[in-house]
């Protein structure tokens, strides 16, 4: 579970979504998260897994969760986690 701390939206993850997270590293882009973790390691097709990983990160983005960028952000300890 992810709560924000803008809102306090909570966001209860599931498989898929935990991958996502906990891969979420600054410098891996969301497209390589998708192929070689989630499409690796669930039964699912890749174009439904992108759509579906970047309404995830768009949704925890708009709640202030996580970063998204096209470049790598330097990170600091107060950052949120961020994906490419």
């Amino acid at each position: 579970m992810i709560m924000s701390a803008v809102d306090s939206t909570f966001f209860t993850l599931n498989e898929v979504a935990t991958v996502i997270w906990q891969a979420a590293d600054g410098r891996t882009p969301l497209s390589d998260i998708v192929s070689s973790r989630v499409c690796q390691e669930f039964d699912v097709d890749s174009a439904q897994a992108g759509r579906d990983a970047e309404q995830f990160v768009n949704a925890l983005c708009q709640h202030g969760i996580l970063l998204v960028s096209e470049q790598p952000i330097p990170s600091s300890p107060a950052s949120p986690p961020e994906v490419r």
